[in-house]
C-alpha cells in the first residue's frame, strides 16, 4: 500500500508540474521589439484594438470550446464557374481595369497596369495541416499555376485562411513579386526565404512605381499557435494606382472611430473590397468579423464609391447558413434605393471591370 500511494503521490505531483507549466507556457509573454508607447495600438507584448475595451480583446478557451461546439451548417461542395485564363490575359495585355473574386478575401484585380492579389489561399483546408481543419465547399475559380504575373500582395494578418503557407510558397517562387504585411510578419517569410517583403505599421507609406501603399487599422487579431496571440499586427490596405484608389478591409469588427477616420483622411475610394461572412454567433465574433448590416456602415464611413463582397462562401467557419450573407446584403439593397449598383455581390468565375464608361 505504502509503495502504491507513494506511486500515486508522484503522479500527482508530476501531473500538477505539468499543469503549473502549461499554464506557465498559456501566459508566456513575448517583448513586442517595435514598441511604441505613444502609438495606441501597441503594448509592450504585442498590439491590441484602441477600440475595444481590454475585457473583450481575448476570448478564453471555455468561450473558444463553446463556439467550437455550435452545430455548424453543412453545405454541399460546389464546382464554381472558373474563370477564362486567355480571357483574363488578354484584359491584362490591353491594359483594362478589373477586379474578380478567387475565393473568400483572394482578390485579384487589374488597375492601371498592375497586378494585385490580396490574401491569397488556394489550399484545400484553411489549417496548419491539409488533413484536418476547415476544409473548402467551393474551389478558386482560378489554379494558383495559371495566374498571371503578380505585381504585389497584401496581407491583411495571420489567420490560416488568409496567410496560407502553401499559397505562399508558391506565389513566393517569383522573387520580383512585393509583398506587404503588416509589423511583426516579415519574419514568418525570411524563414519561408521569401525577401521582398516590406512591413509596415498602422499609417505608414511606401510607393512602389505608380502605386502608393497605405497600411490603415482593422479591428481583429492575431493567432497563429496555440500559444501566442496578438503578437503581430493585423491591417487593412489602401492602394493608389494611378488615379484609383482600392481599399482591402481584411478581417474586421466595426466600430463606430476607426472607419469614419479612415474615410475622411484617405478616402474617397473608388473600390473597397469588404467581408460580409463569417459573423455567427454574434457573443462570439461582434467584436472581431462584421456582419452584412455593419459591412454597409463601413462601406458609408470610408466614403467608397463601389464596394464588393468577400470572406464568404468558401469555408464553413461560423454558424450562420452559407447563403445568409448573400440574402442580407441583397435585402439591404433592395430596401435602400441609395445603395443600389454600389455594393456588389461576386459570382464565381465573373470579372468586373473597373473602366470608367
Amino acid at each position: 500500500m505504502g509503495l502504491w500511494l507513494d506511486l500515486v503521490m508522484k503522479l500527482s505531483i508530476s501531473i500538477c508540474i505539468a499543469v503549473g507549466l502549461f499554464g506557465l507556457i498559456l501566459n508566456f509573454k513575448t517583448t513586442n521589439p517595435y514598441y511604441n508607447p505613444n502609438k495606441t495600438h501597441h503594448t509592450s507584448t504585442g498590439f491590441k484594438n484602441p477600440y475595444l475595451k481590454q475585457d473583450n480583446q481575448r476570448k478564453s478557451f471555455s468561450d473558444l470550446f463553446k463556439m467550437m461546439a455550435t452545430e455548424r451548417p453543412n453545405p454541399k461542395p460546389q464546382i464554381e464557374k472558373n474563370l477564362g485564363v486567355d480571357s483574363l490575359i488578354q484584359k491584362i495585355n490591353s491594359n483594362n481595369n478589373f477586379i474578380t473574386w478567387v475565393g473568400h478575401s483572394t482578390m485579384l484585380l487589374h488597375i492601371n497596369g498592375k497586378t494585385i492579389l490580396t490574401d491569397p489561399i488556394f489550399s484545400d483546408r484553411c489549417s496548419p495541416v491539409q488533413f484536418l481543419g476547415p476544409k473548402r465547399y467551393s474551389f478558386p475559380t482560378i489554379d494558383i499555376e495559371s495566374l498571371p504575373k503578380i505585381d504585389l500582395i497584401v496581407i491583411s494578418h495571420n489567420h490560416y485562411d488568409h496567410l496560407d503557407k502553401n499559397s505562399v510558397k508558391n506565389l513566393g517562387k517569383d522573387p520580383l513579386t512585393v509583398w506587404y504585411v503588416p509589423l511583426g510578419l516579415k519574419k514568418w517569410f525570411d524563414r519561408l526565404n521569401i525577401k521582398n517583403v516590406i512591413e509596415l505599421d498602422w499609417f505608414e507609406e511606401r510607393k512602389q512605381d505608380n502605386v502608393e501603399i497605405i497600411c490603415l487599422p482593422s479591428q481583429h487579431w492575431s493567432k497563429r499557435s496555440l500559444f501566442r496571440s496578438f503578437d503581430t499586427l493585423w491591417s487593412s490596405w489602401s492602394l493608389k494606382v494611378g488615379n484609383f484608389k482600392f481599399w482591402f478591409a481584411g478581417d474586421t469588427g466595426y466600430n463606430k472611430i476607426q472607419f469614419k477616420q479612415i474615410g475622411d483622411d484617405y478616402g474617397p475610394f473608388d473600390l473597397s473590397a469588404i467581408p460580409i461572412g463569417a459573423y455567427e454567433p454574434r457573443w462570439f465574433m461582434k467584436d472581431f468579423h462584421v456582419n452584412p448590416e455593419e459591412s454597409i456602415f463601413i462601406h458609408k464611413d470610408i466614403k467608397s464609391k463601389k464596394s464588393i463582397g468577400m470572406h464568404f462562401g468558401t469555408f464553413v467557419l461560423t454558424t450562420e447558413p452559407v447563403l445568409e450573407p448573400i440574402e442580407k446584403i441583397k435585402s439591404i439593397i433592395t430596401n435602400n434605393e441609395n445603395f443600389k449598383g454600389e455594393f456588389m455581390i461576386p459570382e464565381s468565375g465573373v470579372i468586373y471591370s473597373l473602366d470608367k464608361k
